[in-house]
């Protein structure tokens, strides 16, 4: 039986797998493929926002992947040592560390850029009389992830705040410098070619930068109406050239055919949405 302890820890847990990368990127496509989701609100968001809020979350997290492991910067001591282990029972310790992420490098904090592009995001991407109160829950949200990082002892503060300013930084610049999302979608692509190129990329974070590079190909090509090497598509392709080629000299085969599923779950991804809007519509 798990103590109060272990309980309370495990709790805790739970608010930051609020951050998690893997549900932010579930929320950014549920929110990129169907237009009527979440009942109540979804009217507020309309398709450009939601492209904008998708790119936003792709590019962010390619960002945030890069940064970290240009910085290599390690977590702070005792990070593995997770508190509650010792009341929580066996057989949910593993799901409670999986949860937690304690491994890889700490700066800036994933869970914080990821929370501040997923749940700031909706928010920011929210029209309505009541988007200041949705700009404020929604930043408490991010707040209560960013602190149970550090409470759990996997990141120092500095790294947290760091993470939400890289996710201001990015929907600021996709909603309100940018605009548009082909733009926007474009930003993610070239975050996804850079990754790789500048500080070499493995495992998960080289599949997170083919999959923002991916979205950039699945747009281009579903705007044409057939099959055309226009500059956007040459340029795009060109892209994935460069991030194969320069995966296979840094990190062999493996990695390169990880950078290559990446690109092709990106570009599915997109053209999905695709699929579902002209069911919708129908």
């Amino acid at each position: 039986m798990p103590t109060p302890d272990g309980a309370v820890w495990f709790g805790v847990s739970l608010v930051t797998f609020l951050g998690d990368p893997l549900v932010i990127t579930g929320l950014g496509v549920t929110l990129y493929w169907f237009s009527g989701w979440p009942p109540g609100i979804g009217d507020r968001l309309d398709p450009e926002r939601r492209a904008l809020l998708f790119t936003a979350i792709v590019g962010g997290l390619a960002l945030s992947s890069a940064l970290k492991t240009g910085f290599a910067m390690e977590r702070p001591p005792g990070a593995a040592d997770l508190p509650g282990v010792a009341g929580i029972p066996d057989v949910v310790v593993p799901i409670y560390t999986w949860i937690v992420g304690p491994g890889g490098h700490a700066f800036p904090s994933g869970h914080a850029t990821a929370a501040t592009v997923g749940w700031l995001g909706v928010a920011w991407a929210y029209r309505g009389k009541h988007r200041t109160r949705a700009l404020v829950l929604a930043g408490g949200l991010v707040a209560a992830i960013a602190a149970s990082r550090v409470a759990l002892g996997v990141h120092r503060p500095h790294e947290v705040l760091a993470g939400v300013g890289v996710g201001v930084v990015l929907l600021a610049s996709t909603f309100d410098v940018l605009g548009r999302p082909r733009r926007a979608f474009a930003l993610a692509g070239m975050i996804g070619v850079a990754g790789p190129v500048v500080v070499g990329l493995t495992g998960d974070s080289l599949l997170i930068a083919g999959v923002a590079l991916g979205t950039v190909i699945g747009r281009e090509c579903a705007e044409q109406d057939r099959m055309a090497m226009t500059v956007p598509i040459l340029a795009t392709v060109l892209g994935a050239v460069v991030l194969a080629g320069a995966t296979f000299v840094r990190s062999g085969a493996y990695e390169t055919g990880l950078a290559l599923a990446g690109v092709g779950g990106g570009a599915t991804i997109v053209a999905g949405q695709r699929v579902i809007q002209k069911i919708e519509s129908e």
